[in-house]
């Protein structure tokens, strides 16, 4: 059975309980080996890199953003 392939491509933001399921299926926590990229998440398929946003005032849910290159 093959690998899923990212959506990466289709979208710049998730926001709620989608942002913790894509992370877990496709992305790798880059702060656990680097505390100063701490909420810095890459692609394991095409090794785009997302940041990871608690709930703040604007957004009431926890998002995931593309980070631009």
């Amino acid at each position: 059975m093959s690998q899923p392939k990212c959506s990466c491509d289709k979208f710049e933001r998730l926001e709620g309980a989608s942002v913790n399921a894509y992370a877990a299926a496709f992305l790798e926590d880059l702060g656990r080996s680097d505390p100063a990229r701490k909420g810095r998440h890459r692609c394991r398929v095409c090794g785009r890199e997302w940041e990871k946003r608690p709930p703040d005032a604007e957004h009431a849910r926890p998002s995931l953003v593309r980070v631009k290159e």
